[in-house]
């Protein structure tokens, strides 16, 4: 049986919403299997025989991709207060959950642990924060950076469904770097964190941040908030994510020297 579609104004029930969520969840996880797991970057990576030289590009790019959704990711506070005032409940997790990218486990917080892989692949902190990124690289941003200010609440936050799948990914980052590359686990630093950030609640409490865009998602599924411009869809903008983040992966492996 379908899933309930969700339509601007028309509430769902909580397990219509839970359904739905599930559905466009699961084609995230399978989209990314395919466009990124699965794709020519990840799947020489996790065997070892990537070159260094495509690792390095590919975290040039992503380094400089962190820093700016970060910041990105703070003005949904701003941009979307008006959903959130509807549910003040959620306010303090969000709140929590953009301090934990800019605090944990110090200041400048995941920018910092960043910048202690990067290094460790032998790139500068010029490299990454202030030269150009690959067209290809910036284009998820870009993407997000429209849905932030063109789009809607609905479609910010679906397209956020790639937050978990993320998380799964640093994970595996994090294993393959210190048991193929030979890299110390303080070395792959960024992933660590960004596992644990994503996928589990950590240090005081704060919510893994795949579980609260989840929260956020049913919530604005069950009230009726869930408007998209013509052209886009929830499932688009979630998939659309998966897609950019697939193509971001497979330039570093064309265009590495």
């Amino acid at each position: 049986m379908s899933p309930i579609l969700p339509k601007l104004g028309v509430k769902m029930s909580s397990d219509d919403a839970k359904t739905y969520m599930a559905a466009v969840n699961q084609k995230v996880v399978q989209r990314w299997q395919e466009r990124v797991t699965n794709g020519p970057f990840m799947s020489p990576f996790l065997e070892g025989k990537l070159p260094l030289s495509a690792i390095k590009l590919f975290f040039k790019n992503w380094g400089n991709f962190t820093v700016e959704i970060n910041t990105l990711v703070s003005v949904s506070y701003h941009k979307h207060i008006g959903f959130f005032k509807r549910y003040p409940d959620l306010m303090a997790p969000l709140g929590v959950k953009i301090a934990d990218e800019f605090i944990h486990p110090k200041p400048p917080g995941h920018v910092l642990v960043m910048l202690q892989t990067a290094e460790a692949l032998g790139l500068t902190q010029e490299e990454i924060l202030r030269e150009p990124m690959l067209p290809e690289c910036r284009a998820i941003l870009d993407f997000k950076r429209q849905l932030m200010w063109e789009g809607t609440v609905a479609e910010w936050w679906f397209s956020m469904l790639t937050e978990e799948p993320i998380g799964h990914w640093s994970a595996m980052w994090f294993r393959t770097l210190t048991q193929k590359y030979g890299f110390t686990k303080q070395q792959a630093v960024y992933f660590s964190t960004h596992e644990e950030a994503d996928l589990k609640e950590h240090e005081d409490g704060v919510m893994g941040h795949g579980s609260f865009n989840k929260l956020v998602m049913q919530r604005i599924l069950e009230d009726g908030y869930a408007d998209c411009r013509e052209g886009y869809n929830l499932e688009y903008c979630a998939t659309a994510a998966v897609d950019l983040y697939g193509v971001m992966h497979r330039a570093a492996v064309e265009l590495a020297p």
